[in-house]
């Protein structure tokens, strides 16, 4: 057993590094050429760093732990405000997070964890019906978001705005397919790390019996670290630049994060177990 939980522990951190090195950077690079606002830079990177949850979802699923994954997204989501409260508060910025003015982002967040605390109560963690019903709330998240922006638009030339020096040696349209060749060559190591993951899991599982609940939260706080990475580099990123706009960034990164691990990540986690474990 010993041997297996070792093999574990390196794909986990596998996935963790990919999404470290091969998914943020590139990422944040084109947002800043691009100059994104801090809600958009966050949204991007709140997706790209759900990406470990989505390849354990993937294949743990299909490995017919369908309970695991379920513990796996409420144990990344609780863990993700715990690290974004810890990043904001050695910044001094952790009074911002709860800012009225973010109360819609709030809600929001509290939403993504109580939901699947309810789905797991209620025993419908591998019910059909849950995937219409997290697509229709996906659904109206991005609606949300989009009250949000325009709500609160972009500062002008003439307000606070962070200048970026970029290396101008490529195009921007250069610049963008390199970081976006680095981005789809991590996502495509992600998806064999993956495939090994779930072989791994399925072994600890059946052959060792370890607990859906415990397998769900080691994996839950390794592919939360990519999201504790990416809020301490916003943050001290902002810092240097003298902005103080970085809690914008990391609510919507924070935000986007739990949000698509629970209304998509579960989702095909939901689908593949249906279709495919079950059968």
């Amino acid at each position: 057993m010993l041997r297996t939980l070792l093999i574990f522990l390196i794909e986990v951190s596998l996935i963790v590094v990919v999404a470290r090195f091969l998914l943020y950077k590139p990422a944040k690079a084109i947002a800043e050429r691009l100059r994104l606002s801090e809600r958009s830079s966050g949204q991007v990177l709140g997706y790209l760093t759900s990406a470990p949850e989505l390849v354990t979802a993937i294949f743990v699923a299909l490995n017919g732990f369908m309970a695991a994954v379920a513990y796996n997204i409420l144990s990344s989501n609780v863990i993700n405000v715990i690290l974004a409260f810890s990043a904001a508060a050695i910044y001094g910025k952790w009074r911002e997070l709860i800012s009225p003015r973010l109360w819609r982002e709030q809600l929001l967040i509290l939403a993504s964890i109580v939901i699947p605390i309810v789905v797991l109560a209620t025993g419908q963690v591998e019910a059909a019906w849950t995937i219409p019903a997290f697509l229709i709330g996906y659904l109206g998240y991005v609606l949300v978001i989009r009250r949000i922006s325009a709500d609160s638009p972009v500062p002008h030339e003439t307000d606070e705005y962070v200048h970026v020096d970029v290396d101008h040696r490529l195009s921007t349209r250069w610049y963008i397919a390199l970081n976006a060749s680095i981005i789809v060559v991590a996502l495509a190591g992600l998806y064999f790390v993956g495939d090994a993951l779930g072989s791994t899991v399925r072994e600890l599982g059946t052959t060792f019996g370890v607990p859906e609940l415990v397998l769900g939260v080691v994996i839950g706080v390794v592919t939360s670290l990519p999201e504790l990475t990416t809020f301490f580099a916003s943050y001290g990123w902002h810092k240097a630049q003298g902005s103080t706009r970085a809690t914008e960034e990391v609510s919507h990164n924070l935000l986007a994060s739990n949000a698509s691990n629970l209304l998509l990540v579960q989702t095909v986690g939901v689908a593949i177990f249906l279709l495919f474990a079950v059968s």
